[in-house]
């Protein structure tokens, strides 16, 4: 996934929270919303209200965005907001896909559904 996939700034971030739809899964909270630009990115927000630990939020970072990039080619064009919830620490990889999937599912972010 390159850095151009990223959501980085604090107005997209900020779009995405007011004029998003949001999933509530066990592991994340995923928001959705059409591109601005028209193309397929995403975002993670985890701070230290997720946990103290550093080594822990990365964990949840590096998961999700993991999970994202074996989903993209699934996905329409969009951007995803992010956020982990306490129960992804103790989840593999391919459970996080698995709920991502469903969440995008619940979204009409796959590209066999229509909405975006």
């Amino acid at each position: 996934m390159t850095s151009c996939e990223h959501l980085r700034l604090r107005s997209e971030f900020n779009y995405l929270r007011e004029s998003g739809r949001k999933t509530v899964t066990k592991s994340m909270i995923f928001i959705t919303a059409p591109g601005l630009d028209n193309r397929l990115r995403c975002g993670v927000i985890c701070s230290r209200k997720f946990s103290k630990l550093a080594v822990r939020r990365n964990r949840a970072r590096r998961l999700l965005y993991e999970s994202f990039r074996l989903l993209q080619p699934e996905l329409r064009n969009g951007w995803i907001l992010m956020i982990p919830r306490y129960a992804i620490m103790s989840m593999k990889c391919q459970d996080v896909l698995e709920e991502m999937r469903v969440a995008a599912g619940k979204a009409d972010l796959l590209a066999g559904n229509g909405r975006f």
